[in-house]
């Protein structure tokens, strides 16, 4: 009678947990999509200039990054991850608030956008690889690749809310354009906020002694200097899931060559209302949707490596499609598209985080991840931003970008760990699915 108290006890707070978890993921998603989403929107709007709003997509995050080396230490601080994800979670909406004041106030400069978006990324980053380590201990592993497909569709459709939400806005906002953008950011604000509510209400896991001890270094060590020292250690020799995250970054070194610059060339070359806006970035988001019903069951039986291959060969022509035309129900489906291979790449990187990197190592190597992904995101956008001045501001200065960002991406697959097995792999099931028409070919001609 005990074993099945206790055994119902054990569902009604996993039961408990996955709700919460998945509530958190949707309010979040809701200020993603509509207010850091907009956010080089806002930028154009405030008459800040096509680099502005190029940078505003990149620079925070970096020094964001820079910024949250101090997480591991302040998580040992703290000794368990509810407390430190939802502190960092809270300090995140207030930057939007900022935001909010910001959209509403006269003479605003470009660096005092700046400031709240750094420390809207700084705390953002931080509560990643921590929250990451807490959910795993949530979710058994038996149902945690569904779980976290039917989690991911909820994000993405909380997103396309907020982006829907806030393009319908800006369209009705008519000469009140900057108000909309308050109004866009107070309800970022408030979502963020719920979610915090919703991590808060989620089981406390107090930080293990095995994992405090090894976020890199002994415990006194855990500063953003040691966090550094980690990065430089990661280049040096990698290891295995070293190799991996360095995959991640050199593949999004690529994707930021071109991906700041889609809003500037939408809004100020091609001229979209903010419906079509709206509209194109909202399919995007559509096609994360569908693809992950289908990107679960491939994960849950040909394995994250192959899905990863998937993803990955699917983005590297994305950009370079751009290059052939740009009317709309063209970009419409190209951005569906994208959305398909997208989703199937960031299911794959979440999968493999969970799958390669040993808990006792990921708080201290995502925090490293999370530098060098930023550092890439930056270098990505200095190179586009030297391609397109050297060009022009023009369409052809832009689709230049656009394809010299595809060849990039295609150039980094080289990175990829276990590319020769997954081809082989790959192949192998081409040759299966192929066999058996080739056997019915033989035996029709022999008879």
């Amino acid at each position: 009678m005990t074993i099945t108290v206790d055994s119902l006890r054990r569902r009604s707070v996993l039961r408990r947990n996955l709700k919460a978890i998945n509530a958190d993921g949707f309010s979040f998603s809701i200020m993603v999509g509509i207010a850091e989403t907009y956010l080089p929107a806002f930028m154009l709007a405030r008459g800040f200039g096509e680099l502005a709003a190029a940078l505003i997509a990149a620079l925070p995050v970096l020094l964001g990054s820079l910024l949250q080396l101090a997480a591991p230490w302040l998580l040992a601080r703290l000794g368990a991850y509810r407390r430190f994800v939802v502190t960092v979670a809270a300090l995140q909406a207030t930057s939007v608030l900022v935001l909010t004041g910001l959209a509403l106030a006269e003479n605003v400069r470009p660096w005092m956008v700046f400031v709240p978006a750094t420390l809207y990324w700084a705390a953002g980053l931080a509560a990643g690889p921590a929250w990451n380590l807490w959910v795993e201990q949530l979710v058994p592993p038996r149902i945690r690749g569904g779980f976290f497909a039917c989690r991911s569709r909820l994000c993405h459709a909380g997103v396309l809310i907020g982006l829907i939400s806030g393009g319908l806005l800006l369209r009705w906002s008519g000469e009140v354009t900057l108000l909309a953008f308050a109004a866009m950011f107070a309800v970022g604000a408030v979502g963020r906020f719920v979610s915090a509510a919703m991590l808060a209400r989620q089981t406390e896991v107090l930080l293990r002694p095995e994992i405090s001890a090894a976020q890199g270094i002994p415990d006194q060590d855990l500063s953003a200097r040691a966090g550094l020292l980690r990065l430089l250690q990661l280049v040096r020799r990698p290891g295995a899931d070293g190799r991996l995250v360095l995959f991640f970054v050199a593949v999004q070194t690529a994707v930021y060559v071109s991906g700041p610059y889609f809003n500037p060339f939408m809004l100020k070359v091609l001229k979209l209302s903010w419906v079509d806006y709206m509209s194109l970035l909202s399919l995007g988001f559509i096609g994360k949707m569908l693809s992950l019903p289908w990107a679960g069951r491939f994960a849950g039986r040909a394995g994250a490596d192959r899905l990863m291959w998937v993803g990955t060969l699917g983005i590297v022509p994305v950009s370079m499609l751009w290059y052939f035309s740009q009317q709309f129900w063209y970009l419409a489906c190209l951005q569906i598209f994208s959305g398909l291979v997208w989703g199937c790449y960031e299911l794959a990187m979440l999968l493999q985080f969970f799958r390669q990197i040993p808990a006792q190592r990921r708080v201290a190597l995502l925090t490293a991840y999370n530098v060098g992904n930023s550092a890439a995101m930056v270098l990505g956008t200095i190179l586009g931003a030297c391609v397109l001045y050297g060009i022009g501001r023009t369409t052809e200065g832009y689709l230049a970008v656009f394809v010299l960002s595809g060849c990039l991406r295609l150039a980094a697959t080289l990175a990829m760990p276990g590319r020769r097995t997954a081809l082989r792999q790959t192949y192998s099931a081409v040759r299966s699915l192929q066999r058996p028409a080739e056997d019915r070919s033989v035996l029709e001609n022999a008879a």
